[in-house]
C-alpha cells in the first residue's frame, strides 16, 4: 500500500484543522493508502516543534525551503496566511510536489498568472480546499444541477456572514492588513460564496461591487492604533454566463450570526438551497410537482464511500468537509489522477474576486 509523506506549511487555525483531516482519515473510510505526517514547519521553530510532540509529526522545520529539502516529501499542505500561498505553491512546483492549498489560492491577478504559467503546473496533482463543496447537501444540490432539474437558471443568492469585526475594539489581526492577507474579507469569505456558486450555477460574465470597512483603526495589540487597509464587507450583483443574474455578499460585520453560509439558485423549473449552519439537509422545490413549497431531503451524513462512522443518520459537523476534501485529493495522489476543484478552479475563482475589488475600487461593473 502507498505511503503518502506529507508536510504541513502553517500551524494556525487551518494547519490544526487539516492535522485533524488527515488523523481522522481511516476513521471514516478505508483508503488505499497510509499517510505519514513527515514534517511542519510553523510561525516559530518552538510552535513546529510542539506540533510535533502533540499531533505526531515526524520533523520539525524552520520554514519551507527546509522541508523541500527533504528528499521524501510528496505532499506539500500549505495552511500560512493569504499572501505567503503563492511563494510557497511555486516552490512547490519548482521541486514536483503535489499541492493541497488553502484559499484564496493567490493574491493579486500577477500571483494568478505565475503559478497559471507554471510549466510543472500539470505535472503534478493539486487542490485548492473548497470543503464546503465536500457535504453531502453539497453534493446532492451539483447532482440536481447536472441532471438540469432547476431547467434554465434565472436568479440566485449567497452570502457567508458573520460577526468577528462588529466590536470595534477588537484588535487587528494578519486578516485584516493586505500586507499578509492579500485582500480582505473578499478574500476569506468571498471565496467560499463565489467557489459554490459558480461551481453549481456556472461562470461568471460580470460583477458589481461595493465594499466596506467599517473602522479606519483598531488596536494594536500593544497599547496603540494600526490602520486598517482591507474590506469588512463587501456586497455584490453578479451575471452568470447563462445570464442568470444574483447576488452574492460576504460579512464580517453580521452582528447575531455565527459563520453563516448560504446558497440558493432558482429557475424555471425549480429550486433549492442549503443552510450550512443546519447542513443535514438540501431543500429543494420542483415546479412540476402536484404541491407547492419546498421537499427538505435528508442529507446528513451520506457519504458513498464512507465507513458508517458515524452511522449516516448522525447530524453532520464541520471538520467532516474537511475530511471529505482531503480524502479527495489523497486518493487522487495515490491513483495518479486529477483533483477537484483543482489550483487552475482555485485560480479562476480568484480572477473573479480579483475583478470585484477592481469594481469596487473603480465603482463599475467589470466583465470578465
Amino acid at each position: 500500500m502507498k505511503t503518502i509523506r506529507t508536510a504541513v506549511i502553517g500551524f494556525g487555525f487551518m494547519g490544526k484543522t487539516h492535522t485533524c483531516a488527515y488523523q481522522a482519515l481511516p476513521f471514516f473510510y478505508e483508503p488505499p493508502f497510509t499517510v505519514q505526517l513527515a514534517a511542519v514547519c510553523a510561525r516559530t521553530y518552538e510552535h513546529a516543534q510542539a506540533a510535533c510532540q502533540r499531533y505526531g509529526f515526524e520533523r520539525a522545520a524552520r520554514n519551507i525551503d527546509d522541508i523541500l529539502a527533504l528528499p521524501d516529501i510528496d505532499v506539500i499542505d500549505i495552511c500560512t496566511p493569504n499572501a505567503l500561498h503563492a511563494p510557497a505553491i511555486l516552490k512547490a512546483l519548482d521541486a514536483k510536489k503535489h499541492i493541497y492549498c488553502e484559499k484564496p489560492v493567490a493574491c493579486g491577478p500577477a500571483e494568478t498568472r505565475r503559478i497559471l504559467a507554471h510549466p510543472n503546473l500539470n505535472k503534478v496533482i493539486t487542490q485548492t480546499v473548497f470543503n464546503n463543496r465536500f457535504f453531502p447537501a453539497a453534493k446532492l444540490a451539483k447532482q440536481f444541477m447536472q441532471e438540469n432539474r432547476l431547467g434554465k437558471i434565472l436568479s440566485f443568492r449567497a452570502r457567508m456572514i458573520s460577526p468577528s469585526h462588529v466590536n470595534a475594539a477588537t484588535p487587528i489581526r494578519w486578516r485584516q492588513t493586505r500586507q499578509t492577507a492579500g485582500g480582505g474579507v473578499l478574500y476569506d469569505l468571498g471565496a467560499h460564496i463565489m467557489d459554490l456558486l459558480t461551481w453549481l450555477a456556472g461562470p461568471v460574465k460580470s460583477v458589481y461591487t461595493k465594499t466596506q470597512t467599517a473602522y479606519a483603526q483598531r488596536p494594536d495589540g500593544k497599547g496603540g492604533l494600526a490602520d486598517v487597509d482591507t474590506d469588512d464587507a463587501a456586497y455584490a450583483v453578479v451575471t452568470l454566463a447563462n445570464g442568470a443574474v444574483g447576488t452574492a455578499e460576504a460579512s464580517k460585520l453580521a452582528s447575531g450570526t455565527n459563520t453563516d453560509l448560504y446558497i440558493e439558485i432558482h429557475g424555471d423549473k425549480g429550486a433549492l438551497k442549503i443552510d450550512f449552519m443546519d447542513a443535514n439537509w438540501l431543500y429543494f422545490y420542483d415546479a412540476a410537482a402536484p404541491y407547492k413549497g419546498y421537499t427538505r431531503i435528508e442529507t446528513v451524513q451520506n457519504y458513498a464511500q464512507a465507513h458508517p462512522f458515524p452511522p449516516v443518520r448522525h447530524p453532520l459537523g464541520w471538520l467532516r468537509g474537511h475530511v471529505d476534501a482531503l480524502y479527495e485529493f489523497l486518493c487522487a495522489v495515490a491513483q495518479n489522477r486529477p483533483a477537484s476543484p483543482s489550483l487552475a478552479e482555485g485560480l479562476y475563482v480568484q480572477s473573479v474576486l480579483d475583478a470585484m475589488y477592481q469594481s469596487a475600487l473603480e465603482n463599475k461593473e467589470i466583465i470578465l
